[in-house]
């Protein structure tokens, strides 16, 4: 027997058990051909009979030993459905942690043919890990079906025991089910939203299991600018001890802010460092507002540190030791701000969000898992609020920037109370290895600021000179971002610059696409950034223009414009979308290109090639013109002025860009008078 195939009878037992479960809630399905659904199912390139996942949890010592079974059955109907879904895909943690796997082919004739895994499971050598599989399976035709069976399992922690879960696959399915499955000595506990059916549920004295379930389920592509829980059925659920009580935010704030914010004191030579560093940088400043010296300190920092992963040994490491070695990581960055803080004597709260396509908090439920974003914000000498987000790997944020993926979304600020004076031990992480508890807090739910339009901009200048002798075009360049396109372009510099790795593999990306280096910067002139909100970032050069301008002949010249406009464009390459797009913010995106010629020139069917449309959604402007007889000026605009779009108005969306693509396909002809 292949080793990947069950292993004991116990576990085989857990597996039948886990079926005759599955198929005593199993609704039955008649095929019935007046069903919109089934014609549905008929006319996709695959669908699914049943998509079932069922998830087993067992206490194991410390830990709870997790059993996730999987089992699909996949009808392909048509040679792109052979194409797109004939495959084992398994992530690399999967394919790593597998118990059992058994894939067969039901052909239509009524043969079998079952994948042999230890063509898919093979490894030159002993030690080595399997990477993440996308493995063909065999002999597959249309009008066969693919039934598809493995489990794999997790060691977990007992704030791990939850999950966010929708029943969406990009193709139909007749009827999906996750299911959830424990001993007695803990309770489900689940919440559903926008309108996920109720669960079926079995629970006695030996077992706990609940299942959720829906069928027809219509196929559901998403992109990057969706987002499904926001409109679609979606259940979380976790696993408590019995008789558990709900958690609070001060719970949240006591374990979750702490954990990651609350400093260090085990080594004392590396903490008495963080006093002097404090009072070198604050210097002459010592009678100075609080506020003032943290800006001081904060600026030192972006100055003079940086930001990269930490190892293991570091995690229980000081401030003052980080300070020595000029470097921080996204944990230790959290506790140097929270000591700065409460040095200082600066109020705080404690920020609490969730990416925007991850759908909003629940403020009334407070879920495991719930937040990917947890950072500070305080009230500055003005009264204003300011926002303190921890540096990430690469990239240092600004006083009151935040990532783009969080802006205008709900947040939850926590602020901490004592009723008495603070103790060393609530100021910092001992030798006992104990977070502080706060008695009490204040919570207030906020929408977290962001920027219009206005303020989220990308402008390109560019003023080329055109050499006829040489058949070259040179030009000086500047560049200028601002608001949350600054953030995310800002961002995306820094990790190329700090990260070979991912500078190695886009260059690689740029060589394998082919991409001609149209604005190819030779040199730099200078960069200027403004550190106060929105951030703006300018960068001057000079470099060469590449295969924009094409000698027909010595008194002909072809201008590819679409070599030229590259907007950042929301793209639309579907017919239609069954989702609203959530944009993370507006935004303008603007070129201005001036070709300077030696001599006077005459472009050819220059009428009618201005374009000024404008909808509900955005904004797209494009003139171009002739100016002192020798040189060609061209403006070209794209605006998007709503950061939510709705799927009842993506039509708009694509008329707009359509508007892109006329100008795109533009090629000017231009003589010259010599």
């Amino acid at each position: 027997m292949n080793q990947l195939f069950l292993k004991n009878k116990k576990y085989s037992i857990i597996i039948i058990c886990s079926f005759a479960l599955f198929f005593s809630f199993k609704p039955n399905f008649k095929n019935n051909s007046d069903d919109p659904f089934t014609e549905l199912c008929k006319n996709a390139d695959a669908y699914y009979l049943y998509s079932y996942t069922d998830i087993s949890y067992a206490k194991s010592w410390a830990r709870y030993k997790t059993y996730i079974s999987v089992s699909n059955k996949l009808v392909v109907n048509s040679i792109k459905g052979v194409e797109n879904y004939a495959f084992l895909n398994l992530d690399e943690y999967e394919s790593n942690h597998l118990k059992s796997i058994k894939i067969k082919t039901l052909k239509a004739d009524g043969s079998i043919v079952e994948l042999d895994s230890s063509k898919v499971f093979f490894k030159n050598s002993k030690g080595k890990k399997f990477s993440a599989i996308n493995y063909p399976i065999p002999a597959v035709e249309p009008g066969d079906t693919i039934e598809t069976n493995y489990v794999y399992y997790k060691n977990l922690r007992q704030h791990e025991l939850m999950n966010f879960v929708n029943l969406y696959r990009d193709i139909p399915s007749i009827n999906s089910q996750f299911t959830v499955r424990t001993g007695p000595e803990l309770s489900v506990r689940y919440k559903s939203y926008n309108n996920f059916p109720k669960p079926a549920i079995v629970a006695n004295d030996t077992m706990v299991y609940v299942q959720f379930s829906m069928d027809k389920l219509k196929g559901q592509l998403v992109n990057d600018h969706n987002c499904l829980p926001c409109e679609k059925p979606y259940i979380y659920y976790s696993l408590e001890e019995k008789d558990s009580e709900l958690r609070t935010w001060k719970d949240v704030y006591n374990q979750e802010f702490n954990f990651l914010t609350q400093p260090m004191a085990l080594d004392y030579d590396n903490s008495s460092y963080y006093k002097r560093w404090k009072r070198r940088v604050i210097g002459t400043a010592k009678d100075s507002s609080k506020y003032h010296k943290f800006k001081l300190l904060h600026s030192a920092v972006l100055d003079n540190f940086k930001v990269e992963p930490i190892n293991d040994s570091e995690f229980i490491k000081s401030t003052g030791y980080f300070l020595k070695e000029q470097r921080f990581d996204a944990i230790s960055i959290r506790r140097f701000y929270r000591q700065i803080l409460e040095d200082l004597d600066i109020k705080y709260w404690a920020v609490f969000s969730r990416t925007k396509r991850a759908g909003k908090i629940d403020a009334h439920y407070i879920r495991k898992g719930e937040f990917d974003h947890i950072f500070f914000a305080y009230e500055n000498e003005k009264g204003f609020l300011k926002f303190l987000y921890p540096h990430e790997d690469f990239y240092m944020y600004q006083i009151d920037e935040i990532p783009t993926s969080i802006y205008g979304t709900e947040a939850i600020i926590v602020k901490p109370y004592f009723e008495a004076n603070k103790k060393r031990k609530d100021k910092f992480i001992n030798r006992d290895l104990e977070l502080a508890e706060v008695d009490s807090v204040s919570v207030a739910k906020i929408n977290l600021p962001e920027m219009d339009a206005n303020h989220n901009y990308i402008i390109q200048s560019i003023s080329s000179n055109i050499n006829i002798d040489k058949k070259t075009t040179s030009f000086r360049y500047k560049f200028k971002i601002s608001g949350g396109l600054s953030t995310d372009v800002r961002t995306f510099f820094e990790m190329l610059n700090e990260n070979e790795d991912a500078s190695n593999f886009y260059e690689a990306l740029s060589d394998f696409e082919g991409n001609d280096n149209t604005l190819e910067i030779d040199t730099i002139t200078d960069v200027i950034f403004n550190r106060n909100k929105p951030f703006s970032y300018t960068m001057n050069g000079n470099g060469t223009l590449n295969n924009v301008v094409s000698f027909i002949n010595d008194s002909l010249v072809s201008v590819s414009v679409n070599k030229l406009i590259q907007h950042n464009e929301i793209e639309t390459i579907t017919d239609t979308s069954e989702l609203d797009y959530y944009l993370d913010y507006s935004y303008s995106d603007n070129l201005f290109f001036d070709l300077n010629f030696p001599c006077d020139i005459e472009v050819v069917g220059l009428d009618n090639k201005n374009v000024d449309f404008k909808n509900e959604y955005g904004e797209y402007f494009f003139k171009i013109m002739t100016s002192n007889n020798n040189q060609l000026r061209f403006n070209s605009k794209y605006r998007i002025i709503q950061n939510l779009i709705p799927k009842e108005n993506y039509e708009e969306l694509k008329r707009l860009n359509e508007k892109i693509k006329i100008v795109k396909n533009m090629r000017l002809i231009i003589k010259l008078k010599q």
